[in-house]
């Protein structure tokens, strides 16, 4: 297969290096190209306080906003048979990373995703969504730095919901404070969404 072409690289001796050392089978490769026709680009990890590169940890296509969920569900659906996970990596919703990978919450370890203007680490993050997920299963569709989106399996209703989002509001305080204006708002866009939208400014 030629690489170079498919991931449309270019011609320089380092995105040669880059190729080699992405990571991604030919078989995902081929589901990825199969779902999108947008261009395919390295995946960096980057060391979060320094923005530089660190390592390529798999690849991430162009693609629509308004198009973006729906194509990380499907790619989701194709890839987890072979141990790949595909999520919206950017705020903008432009970008779809692929990593090897069958656990979620790998996502946003490698995303590094932290409240830290409210002290709270990564690995607290991905414990307390591990914790929220064991009672109430939800699909991470994107994630950032600062940020997580993610779809519950089944919306919690009643007093299971109101607990919930009580606990979202006093890990997340942003999303009550700058976004639905209480947790009765909360509330209602959880129900409206069914999704679970997190962030930290």
């Amino acid at each position: 297969m030629n690489w170079k072409k498919l991931l449309s690289f270019g011609k320089s001796k380092e995105n040669n290096i880059n190729i080699e050392k992405c990571g991604i089978s030919e078989e995902a490769m081929t589901i990825v190209r199969r779902n999108s026709d947008g261009k395919l680009h390295p995946f960096y990890k980057g060391d979060l306080y320094t923005e530089k590169r660190v390592e390529i940890a798999g690849i991430y296509v162009d693609a629509k906003q308004a198009e973006a969920e729906l194509l990380v569900l499907k790619l989701r659906e194709e890839l987890m048979a072979i141990n790949y996970l595909a999520f919206i990596c950017d705020s903008e919703r432009e970008k779809i990373g692929i990593i090897p990978g069958s656990d979620q919450f790998e996502i946003l370890q490698l995303q590094q995703t932290n409240g830290d203007n409210y002290n709270i680490s990564n690995e607290r993050v991905i414990s307390k969504l591990r914790e929220w997920h064991s009672s109430h299963p939800f699909t991470v569709i994107g994630a950032d730095y600062d940020w997580v989106e993610a779809n519950f399996d089944v919306l919690p209703e009643g007093k299971e919901l109101k607990t919930l989002a009580r606990e979202i509001a006093e890990f997340c305080p942003d999303i009550v404070e700058q976004g639905t204006g209480s947790i009765n708002g909360l509330i209602e866009a959880i129900t409206e969404t069914k999704k679970m939208d997190l962030w930290w400014d």
